[in-house]
């Protein structure tokens, strides 16, 4: 009878820590949001050849839910530009037709799914332009900051030609918060939930995320290594200064097809306007 009872017990030990994990990816979930959107600036500007203008482009960002802590994937536009476009962005505002209304700013699109910018644990950025890093600074007392060292220096120094899209306003908090450098890939919770890969090209310091989910499968939050799909399937690069690096975005592009292809993942395009109308968006999710 004790042996019988030890079993049983044993038993329902092992059951109780396999139902641990399961429970636990229960809690993992990927939302999408957009920061405004732009519109009506030349498809020559994001791809080399590109024809016809550029309608309703989204600027996404992501947030995913996890046992570990809260993760934001870019921030978007600075939401000092709903009331002040041109004031923050100056001429690049018209030229990309930049339009936001307080229903983007990143306190209501987080309270879509009943989180405040104190839930979020951890904030990675693709890299530091306008649209990618606006927000940063409301993060300053709540978040860590994760990004490619290379990108924090091309933000803070960029070379000449190349800091048109990086308004040091929306980074000035950097100083003051708690940063994790990168130089070169990572896993940021150790268990292939979110996956980081350095891919230069679009900027010095440019990454990308894979989002391993429980039933979705695998995710990849492209931020600007790619522009469009298109772009991507017809190996179209941006012109300058939408390209730093020419041969480093081919190479960034080379590894993104053989990740979307060996772990048949779907692609999360930021500025893909057809991929954005096919996507759930918050307070939906992928899990």
């Amino acid at each position: 009878m004790k042996r019988l009872i030890g079993t049983l017990v044993s038993a329902a030990a092992l059951m109780c820590a396999s139902l641990l994990p399961a429970r636990a990816a229960d809690d993992i979930r990927l939302y999408v949001f957009t920061s405004g959107s732009l519109g009506g600036f030349p498809k020559a500007g994001l791809q080399i050849g590109g024809q016809g203008n550029m309608e309703n482009v989204p600027v996404s960002f992501y947030v995913l839910k996890h046992p570990k802590g809260n993760i934001m994937f870019d921030c978007g536009n600075n939401d000092k530009t709903i009331a002040d476009p041109e004031g923050w962005w100056g001429p690049l505002a018209k030229g990309f037709g930049l339009k936001m209304t307080k229903d983007d700013a990143i306190p209501a699109q987080l309270a879509k799914i009943g989180m405040k910018v104190e839930d979020i644990k951890y904030l990675v950025v693709g890299h530091m332009h306008l649209d990618h890093a606006g927000n940063v600074g409301q993060f300053t007392n709540t978040a860590t900051l994760v990004v490619q060292d290379d990108e924090m220096k091309a933000a803070w120094w960029p070379e000449v030609g190349y800091s048109v899209f990086y308004i040091p306003g929306d980074f000035a908090d950097t100083k003051k918060m708690n940063v994790m450098r990168l130089n070169g890939d990572t896993d940021l919770f150790m268990d292939g939930t979110f996956r980081i890969f350095r891919a230069p090209g679009h900027t010095p310091g440019s990454q990308f995320a894979v989002v391993k989910l429980p039933k979705s499968g695998s995710m990849i939050l492209t931020s600007d290594t790619v522009y469009l799909k298109e772009s991507l399937d017809k190996n179209l690069i941006p012109p300058i200064p939408g390209t730093w690096g020419p041969s480093q975005m081919y190479e960034s592009y080379a590894r993104i097809r053989h990740i979307r292809d060996m772990e048949n993942a779907r692609l999360l395009i930021g500025h893909d306007p057809e991929l954005f109308k096919a996507t759930k968006k918050a307070p939906e999710f992928y899990d």
